[in-house]
């Protein structure tokens, strides 16, 4: 049930608090913002770089879906 879940709303999540993020950015409150993008992006190197590799995903498409959604892209390729 929990991966059906992150399927159906993870990704607008995500995109939900980059907004809601980036207008705390504006309004001098770039903390949570940069906490996002770096968990995103240790995220890619640890796990992202190697699961897009094994579905044929370039670099930069790996590097772009798990900056835009995080776990939510790789979470259910993995356990297929």
């Amino acid at each position: 049930m929990p991966m059906k879940l992150t399927e159906k709303y993870g990704k607008p999540v995500c995109v939900a608090l980059y907004a809601l993020f980036s207008a705390m950015a504006v309004r001098k409150k770039p903390l949570p913002l940069l906490i996002l993008v770096l968990l995103h992006y240790g995220e890619y190197c640890f796990i992202g770089k190697k699961i897009a590799a094994e579905r044929g995903l370039t670099e930069a498409e790996g590097l772009a879906q798990c900056m835009s959604f995080g776990f939510t892209w790789w979470l259910p390729l993995k356990n297929r």
